[in-house]
């Protein structure tokens, strides 16, 4: 079942097993693909959760739901943190800035984080301060 804002949902975390929901940032749509060898048909919807519980900062539950053909489509929230590739993990965080997930002073640090990790190389465009990997991706 899936979860909406105002809702109550209940991972364990620092021994409090029940969190309500603030807000949700999501894909528009879920992940689909067919004829997965293991699962069938399989619908995956990754989401960041923020949940508040009374006397705790802010929480952030990286989950996802996924259905697939041999579940008979029930929707299930997966048990453990969910793979992401780059791009969704930018448009969850993306839905999740413009929600007000975090604050001010989080996303100055982000900010300045993401300013000394990169630097500009006329020549080559951006690149990443640190190594470059052996195959010249990222």
């Amino acid at each position: 079942m899936e979860v909406e804002v105002g809702g109550r949902v209940h991972p364990r975390y620092k021994g409090i097993a029940e969190w309500e929901v603030r807000a949700i940032a999501e894909l528009p749509k879920p992940m689909e693909w067919k004829n997965d060898s293991l699962l069938g048909e399989v619908s995956y919807k990754p989401k960041i959760l923020w949940l508040d519980c009374p006397g705790y900062k802010k929480v952030l539950w990286f989950a996802y739901w996924i259905a697939t053909s041999r579940t008979e489509r029930k929707v299930k929230w997966g048990g453990g943190p969910p793979m992401l590739e780059e791009d969704t993990f930018l448009e969850l965080m993306r839905g999740a800035i413009k929600q007000g997930f975090f604050t001010k002073d989080f996303l100055d640090k982000l900010k300045c984080e993401l300013e000394s990790s990169l630097r500009i190389d006329a020549s080559k465009g951006v690149v990443f301060a640190g190594k470059a990997p052996e195959n010249g991706k990222r």
